[in-house]
């Protein structure tokens, strides 16, 4: 059984590797689907109903994280210590009533806050539609808590692809079918049904749970994630506050184009996520018993986190314009320089999640949310400056600059917990090499954007690769062992 040995074991690295290179391409396929199915709305919506459709869906995406309360993240450090079995089992199923007692709560403040906001009857049934789903969709992800603990990324992966599946199928034949905005939001419902309707393939009828409330469960498991509680719902503010900030600060007009460029960030906004979500057990697990281990892990994820970031943020925002004209058409044009501003935030946001990880699998969750408040802070005071002023765009570059100032707030906390002390920078000089060879293309002349894009993405591999920018261990993962010695471990 896979179990919490696989996360002591030397194959645990390559595993996490690997499984993170797999979510990736299953995020990377939910992104194509995800970018689909923003065709279909930015094409049949128009920019004043797409503004309000993302301002509904970043107010539920805000119930999401703040009714998750940390439990998702404490969930998955306290399962990589404890054995497989009962004990596991036991508290999956109390973090599954927490969160079927929370996530409806949560809706119905956010239909209160529409309705007090002034949204419109339309809006605010939305909210409540969408809330819906939502109940549904993160009761499935809890029932799913136990796989990442496995390392079983592939059966995860499949879930995720098939609720972005669905999401296109669904708002596709609305817009074909000529709907207003309210029934899309009822797409969110289908998506619920249907990963409900799947979960018994992937957990296998053993792996299925009843929610429970244990008194000796729900107690730490409550006090243990309180702290984290107050850093999501932090978090969950901190990356949507600016749309809300455009939405009352600007015209209907500017809040729809910095909606189209979040939209497109928030999709890749998810990458570290993921990915800080796979490594999480692994670096638990070396928290617990192997200090020097957990060090290696963060380095390493620290290398990968800023040489993946750079090189997404130069060809997101060479490709900015072209991207947005292909999604939406002319219309939102003007999306394109600010989606190419906002694109450089990915580094701090990148960054700062590889640093987190170290905090929350040392147990410092205080911190976090100390960091995330002044995050928050910074990105509000930002806003509120430059919005007046510069509109859409004055929003996107208080996202960059609030989110480079929380990588450098996490690591400061990181350093001081600990771990953070070995973490060394000496990769930083290569990343910049690397990054400064791509960022050169974007100005050769005559040539199409979305063709710069691909050389840049190129020069920036080859140059990373050449300097030594990438992690060794990335590469090694994916190598056949000697072929005298099968069980060679990287």
């Amino acid at each position: 059984m896979a179990g919490p040995d696989v996360l002591h074991t030397p194959e645990a690295g390559p595993k996490v590797i690997r499984g993170g290179a797999l979510r990736f391409m299953g995020y990377a396929a939910g992104v194509l689907l995800g970018a689909a199915a923003s065709i279909f709305l930015l094409r049949h919506l128009g920019v004043t109903d797409f503004g309000r459709y993302v301002t509904v869906m970043s107010l539920i995406a805000i119930v999401a994280g703040v009714t998750d309360a940390g439990l998702t993240v404490v969930g998955s450090r306290e399962l990589a210590v404890r054995p497989a079995g009962e004990q596991r089992d036991r508290l999956v199923a109390n973090i599954l009533a927490l969160r079927l007692v929370l996530t409806p709560v949560g809706v119905l403040l956010a239909v209160g806050f529409a309705i007090v906001a002034g949204y419109s009857d339309e809006m605010v049934l939305g909210t409540l539609l969408a809330g819906a789903g939502v109940v549904l969709v993160t009761a499935q992800g809890t029932m799913m808590l136990p796989l990442s603990v496995e390392l079983k990324n592939g059966r995860i992966t499949v879930a995720e692809v098939v609720k972005q599946f669905v999401t296109l199928l669904g708002i596709a034949a609305l817009a074909i079918a000529g709907a207003e905005l309210l029934p899309f939001f009822v797409v969110q419902i289908l998506v619920g049904v249907v990963v409900i309707a799947i979960t018994p393939l992937l957990l296998g009828r053993s792996g299925l749970f009843r929610p429970r409330l244990d008194r000796d469960e729900i107690s730490p498991l409550i006090r243990l994630a309180l702290p984290l509680a107050a850093a999501f719902v932090l978090s969950q503010l901190y990356f949507r506050v600016l749309v809300i900030l455009v939405s009352l600060m600007s015209s209907e007009r500017e809040t729809g184009l910095f909606a189209t460029s979040f939209r497109i960030l928030e999709l890749l906004v998810g990458i570290p996520l993921l990915l800080a979500g796979v490594v999480l057990p692994v670096a638990a697990a070396a928290a617990a018993t192997d200090p020097k281990r957990l060090a290696y892990v963060l380095q390493r994820i620290s290398e990968a986190a800023l040489v993946g970031a750079a090189g997404l943020a130069i060809v997101v925002a060479i490709a900015a314009e072209p991207l947005i004209v292909i999604l939406g058409g002319e219309q939102y044009r003007g999306a394109g320089p600010i989606l190419a501003i906002q694109a450089f935030a990915l580094v701090g946001i990148f960054v700062s999640q590889a640093f987190t990880v170290g905090l929350l699998a040392t147990r410092h969750q205080r911190e976090i949310a100390i960091t995330t408040a002044l995050g928050l802070v910074s990105i509000f005071v930002l806003g509120l400056a430059l919005i007046p002023a510069f509109d859409s765009t004055g929003a996107a570059v208080a996202a960059v600059a609030a989110d480079l100032l929380l990588a450098v707030l996490t690591y400061i906390a990181l350093r001081r917990a600990g771990p953070g002390r070995t973490l060394r920078f000496g990769f930083v000089p290569r990343v910049a090499v690397a990054s400064l060879a791509a960022g050169v293309i974007a100005f050769v002349p005559g040539v199409p954007q979305l063709a710069l894009a691909a050389i840049a993405a190129a020069v920036y591999a080859v140059v990373a690769y050449a300097v030594g920018a990438v992690p060794r261990e990335v590469l090694d993962a994916f190598r056949p062992p000697p072929a005298n010695d099968s069980k060679a471990s990287t």
